[in-house]
C-alpha cells in the first residue's frame, strides 16, 4: 500500500448477556441447535436501546482512544449494520452518528453488505486514505437483533445474533498497528442463498425474517455441497491474495479474527478450508457473544488489545465474510500496544456461564 493504513483505535459497546440454557427452557431456541452452534449466551440490549446509540457509543470510545494520534478532523464515517437501526426506512444512520458525535465536516455513508459490512467498510476506508481524500476515518457498526421482526435465536441455520456496537478509527498519520494488505470479492453465484427462489417483490414481507427456508429452497435446486465449494473457493482466493501481497502464511499470525458464527458451521465455512484451528481463532469469545452482525473483527481487535493477549510484532488476519456473496480480508501488523481500560468486552453473563 502507497500510503500507510494505520488503526488509531478500536472499541466495542456490549450490552449484558442472556443465556442460551435459557431460551431452550423458553421454547425460543432448540437443544439441537444450542448442541451444534455452542454459543452459550447472547449480548440483548436493554429496552429503549437502539443500534444507533450503541454506534454512537462505541464510536465515542474509539475516538477518546484515538485522541493522541487524531488531532484532525474525522473526513468519512461509514456505519454498517444488518437490521433496524432505530428508526424507519429512508433515513441514513450514518449522519445520525455524525451528528451525534460533532464530526462536523465528515461525510458519512451507510453500508449495506451483510455480515461482511464492517470489512468492506474497512476496504472502502482504505482507498479513501490511499488517495488522500481522507486522513481520518470512523468506521462503526451496529445491530439490535430485536423480535418480532427478528428472531435471533433461530432465524438463520449455524448463526445466532448478539446485540451490540464496534468502532475503528483509521488513519494515515499514525497507530498502533497497520494495514499492509487487502483484499475483497464476491461470488455473486451464491447471492439466491440469501434470497431463496421466490421472486422479486415490489412488498415488504411483513413476518419476520426467515433465512432458513430461503436456504432449505436454493439448497434444494443446487445441493449442500455446491454451496461450501463456492464458500471455499471464494475465502481461499482472497485469502491468497491478501496473503501473496504481504509475504505472510497463516502459521505467521497470532491470531485470525472471522466472523463469530456456530461452531459446526465455522468448522465447515473457515476452519476446514483454511487448514487452522479453533485456537488460532476467537471462538471461545464468540460462544459468549454470538454473531455481532458487521462488527465481529472490529470488537475482535478491541478485546485482544485490551486483554494484552497481542504484542508488537505480532500479526492479526481479520476475515470477513456475509451474503452476495463477499469476502475481504485485511493483513494487520501490531507496532506497540495502547493502554487501553478493559471495558469494552468484558460485559455481563449469565450465571449459568
Amino acid at each position: 500500500m502507497r500510503v500507510p493504513i494505520y488503526i488509531a483505535a478500536a472499541a466495542a459497546w456490549i450490552p449484558p448477556a442472556a443465556s442460551a440454557k435459557e431460551a431452550v427452557a423458553n421454547g425460543e431456541y432448540s437443544q439441537d441447535d444450542l448442541a451444534g452452534n455452542n454459543v452459550m449466551c447472547l449480548p440483548i440490549a436493554p429496552d429503549g436501546e437502539t443500534a444507533s446509540s450503541m454506534a454512537v457509543a462505541a464510536g465515542r470510545r474509539a475516538l477518546q482512544r484515538a485522541a493522541g494520534v487524531v488531532r484532525e478532523r474525522i473526513d468519512l464515517v461509514l456505519h454498517a449494520s444488518i437490521y433496524h437501526q432505530g428508526h424507519g426506512h429512508c433515513w441514513t444512520s450514518a449522519s445520525f452518528i455524525q451528528r451525534e458525535l460533532g464530526l462536523t465536516g465528515a461525510f458519512a455513508m451507510n453500508i449495506d453488505q451483510a455480515s461482511n459490512g464492517g470489512m468492506a467498510a474497512v476496504d472502502l476506508a482504505g482507498a479513501y486514505l490511499e488517495s488522500g481524500r481522507a486522513a481520518n476515518v470512523l468506521v462503526t457498526t451496529s445491530d439490535r437483533f430485536s423480535s418480532p421482526g427478528f428472531n435471533r435465536w433461530e432465524s438463520t441455520y449455524g448463526v445466532v445474533f448478539g446485540d451490540g456496537a464496534t468502532a475503528l478509527v483509521l488513519s494515515s498519520q499514525g497507530g498502533f498497528a497497520r494495514i499492509v494488505a487487502m483484499e475483497s470479492m464476491t461470488d455473486a453465484s451464491l447471492e439466491q442463498l440469501y434470497r431463496g427462489t421466490e421472486p422479486l417483490s415490489s412488498m415488504i414481507h411483513p413476518g419476520p425474517i426467515d433465512f432458513r427456508e430461503r436456504q432449505r429452497s436454493y439448497v434444494a435446486e443446487v445441493g449442500l455441497g455446491s454451496v461450501l465449494q463456492r464458500f471455499s473457493v471464494a475465502l481461499c482466493a482472497v485469502v491468497g491474495r491478501a496473503l501473496s501481497k504481504s509475504g505472510y502464511e497463516l502459521r505467521d499470525f497470532t491470531k485470525i479474527l472471522l466472523p463469530s458464527i456456530g461452531h459446526v458451521l465455522m468448522g465447515l465455512k473457515f476452519l476446514k478450508p483454511l487448514g487452522i484451528s479453533a485456537d488460532q481463532t476467537l471462538m471461545s469469545w464468540g460462544s459468549h457473544t454470538g454473531h455481532l452482525g458487521a462488527g465481529d473483527q472490529i470488537a475482535g481487535i478491541a478485546r485482544l488489545v485490551e486483554k494484552h493477549t497481542v504484542a508488537p510484532g505480532d500479526r492479526m488476519l481479520l476475515i470477513g465474510a456475509g451474503g452476495g456473496y463477499s469476502v475481504t480480508v485485511a493483513v494487520v501488523e501490531i507496532d506497540s500496544l495502547p493502554e487501553w481500560p478493559d471495558v469494552s468486552t468484558d460485559f455481563e453473563l449469565p450465571a449459568d456461564i
